[in-house]
């Protein structure tokens, strides 16, 4: 099995914490309501839209993958690091990859994508920065701008989705903090001439209505994983 470096699992870390909506140090179903009311949050989707119920029906298809994984119907820290060293061994970017983990950078690239262009500009990372993982402001802004000029080789070439899964790649299987998949999540600052980075984690705070529109909107979706299945299988 492949040993994680210390920067692969700081990531994944923030990672496994991006989905445990709770914060009880599980990612269980139950969580996916929270993830979708974060994701509703901060893009505005109505829970009725095309958008949405994409969304929902790939991060539903990846709990419950997650769920058949493990037999206590959830997975600790220690267990997704297991999971992802047997991912990682051996592959070389997202083609490597299974379809159902190859859509979440898909799903990641379309929630940061504000205006639907299909181009990730510099004031939408700072947009997802501030307001997604919750930076502050100025920190946002100026992580952004470093995070640009390396994701985009200083403006030579469009943060397109086809760049973007090669970054998050390297958000997964690079071992040092040198490469552009550190400004997936923007929230690890590093510096070159130090041995240590620093790791910002944004609380979450959950509102109660929301969460219930989420689960209304959510039971009237019960066919969406078998959907997104079956999308799979004609991959």
């Amino acid at each position: 099995m492949t040993l994680l470096a210390p920067f692969q699992k700081e990531k994944l870390e923030y990672f496994f914490n991006f989905f445990d909506a709770n914060e009880d140090k599980a990612i269980e179903l139950e969580d996916l309501n929270g993830f979708m009311k974060k994701i509703v949050d901060y893009t505005g989707w109505n829970t009725n839209s095309p958008s949405y119920h994409e969304i929902f029906g790939v991060h539903e298809a990846f709990f419950e993958i997650l769920m058949e994984k493990t037999t206590f119907n959830k997975v600790t820290l220690d267990e997704w690091y297991k999971l992802w060293a047997k991912l990682i061994h051996g592959s070389m970017g997202m083609q490597n990859f299974p379809v159902w983990l190859r859509l979440l950078p898909r799903s990641l690239f379309k929630i940061k994508d504000r205006n639907q262009d299909g181009v990730i500009e510099e004031d939408e990372l700072a947009d997802f920065y501030a307001n997604f993982v919750k930076l502050e402001d100025s920190e946002a802004k100026r992580v952004a701008k470093t995070a640009y000029e390396n994701m985009t080789d200083f403006g030579r070439y469009p943060l397109n989705l086809a760049s973007y899964e090669q970054i998050f790649a390297n958000f997964l299987l690079g071992k040092t903090p040198y490469g552009p998949g550190r400004f997936i999540f923007g929230c690890f600052e590093h510096s070159l001439h130090r041995s240590k980075f620093r790791l910002i984690k944004a609380a979450v705070e959950e509102s109660e209505e929301a969460t219930e529109e989420i689960k209304a909107a959510n039971r009237v979706r019960r066919g969406s994983t078998d959907a997104v299945r079956l999308r799979l299988k004609k991959v």
